[in-house]
């Protein structure tokens, strides 16, 4: 449901999770003067690491490399970048993926207080670790006491957008015969608001939002939904009480939890019969492709800002190919003009007690290791443009991380994470609107490096 069926005001809803949490950190003794912390809405993005243990965030390429990196709010440097983290392999796993919207609120609170201590020595006696650790818990506990979930409730049209061809969407697919089923974390209170602020009275064939739904779950706690083997609940909507549930699912019935195994064993679709779709990267596309092989559909919200970006980049893009097209004819060149000397220095230090052979090689040297020097000063001027320009086109994406899907002129590790494990991907769930419900989908553009 939450960034899939449900697209958030991403400012509003941010600064919502961010001032609940900070007001967490205060009440638990930390130093009044965090009451200052403000949301910065623009400074991260999804598809970033954290490396919890030193404050610093990360955006690696596809190879796993790190090509950007903050501490805090200041950058860091290349030499620092590559003496942490490129000089040896690093478990991507043991840093914090951001993979969710849910979690750019939290980050940019953790790099305000990394700032903070660094501002200030000795106010908050841990460490960068440690206030990470009490953030997760000041998060939970946000939303075990629905202070936030309250406040949406209360006002979904101040975080919730409405897609007006969300309705439209869903009956093109009944329509097809497809079966939909709705499996989110949010609980079976929060579930009843959101919904139906998005689809009550939409259409007259659908007056209740579950009309469109053949099964709805709740309360799943993916990802372990798909590795768990906990049993279904049906929920008592009058009491919201929790009874077993064994058999098969039932029409406007809400049920709690479950398995993905259970769940294929009670529909009878299995594996590649399902296309399920979501908005986290590892919780919905990952666990599930490589648990019960499911279909996936990755919905990606970025690109409905950056393919229009990426569309007027093209002549950009056009000068950058040609420059790298020169700069490795350069580089052959060189190698060439560096080979030669080379020898000539061997045959020289061979035949050093013939003086006029000598002369006559160190000469032809010094003319080549003047073209070398010219050859070289070109190269210089030829990268230093590169850089600029892929500069240039990261920052009209985003000012400071550039693409979701790049790392300069590389894929980002979101990329390849899309690339492995979603079937299909698109900025919005009704995006399906657009193409018949029998369509397959092939891509013509997955080509190795050394096909044409």
């Amino acid at each position: 449901m939450d960034y899939t069926i449900a697209r958030y005001k991403q400012e509003a809803f941010e600064n919502l999770a961010f001032q609940a949490t900070l007001k967490k950190f205060l009440e638990a003794g930390y130093p009044e003067e965090l009451s200052q912390l403000k949301y910065k809405p623009h400074f991260l993005k999804r598809g970033l690491l954290v490396d919890r243990k030193r404050g610093n965030i990360l955006k690696a390429d596809t190879h796993k490399y790190i090509k950007h990196g903050y501490h805090g709010h200041k950058i860091i440097s290349k030499e620092e970048r590559r003496k942490l983290y490129n000089t040896s392999s690093f478990r991507a796993h043991t840093f914090l993926s951001i993979d969710t919207f849910f979690e750019l609120s939290e980050v940019q609170l953790f790099a305000e207080i990394v700032d903070f201590m660094n501002e200030n020595p000795g106010k908050i006696k841990k460490d960068f670790e440690e206030i990470y650790q009490d953030l997760r818990y000041f998060i939970d506990l946000s939303h075990q006491d629905n202070s936030i979930k309250d406040e949406v409730i209360a006002n979904p049209e101040k975080y919730i957008d409405v897609d007006m061809e969300l309705a439209n969407t869903l009956i093109h697919l009944i329509e097809s015969e497809k079966s939909l089923f709705l499996l989110t974390n949010s609980n079976f209170q929060y579930t009843q608001c959101i919904m139906s602020f998005l689809l009550d009275g939409k259409n007259d064939d659908f007056p209740k939002w579950q009309d469109y739904w053949d099964i709805l779950i709740v309360s799943s706690n993916k990802p372990s939904f798909f590795t768990s083997a906990e049993p279904f609940y049906e929920v008592e909507e009058e009491t919201k009480k929790l009874k077993p549930h064994k058999k098969n699912f039932l029409p406007h019935k809400f049920y709690h939890g479950g398995n993905a195994r259970l769940f294929e064993k009670m529909t009878g679709y299995v594996g590649d019969e399902i296309l399920y779709a979501g908005d986290h990267i590892y919780g919905d596309i990952v666990r599930s492709k490589e648990t019960v092989n499911w279909r996936t559909l990755l919905l990606v919200p970025e690109l409905e800002i950056e393919i229009p970006i990426q569309e007027n980049q093209k002549i950009l893009l056009t000068k950058i190919k040609k420059l790298i097209q020169s700069k490795e004819r350069l580089e052959e060149i060189s190698q060439y003009i560096q080979s030669k000397i080379n020898i000539n220095n061997k045959f020289i230090k061979k035949h050093s007690l013939n003086s006029s052979l000598c002369k006559m090689f160190s000469a032809t040297t010094d003319k080549l290791k003047d073209k070398l020097s010219s050859t070289e000063l070109r190269l210089q001027i030829i990268n230093k443009k590169i850089k600029e320009l892929t500069r240039e086109k990261e920052k009209e994406i985003h000012p400071i991380w550039g693409s979701i899907m790049n790392t300069g002129l590389e894929h980002s590790r979101f990329a390849k994470q899309v690339i492995q494990h979603a079937c299909l991907y698109t900025s919005k769930i009704t995006n399906l609107k657009n193409y018949s419900p029998f369509k397959k989908f092939v891509s013509f553009h997955e080509r190795m490096p050394h096909e044409f």
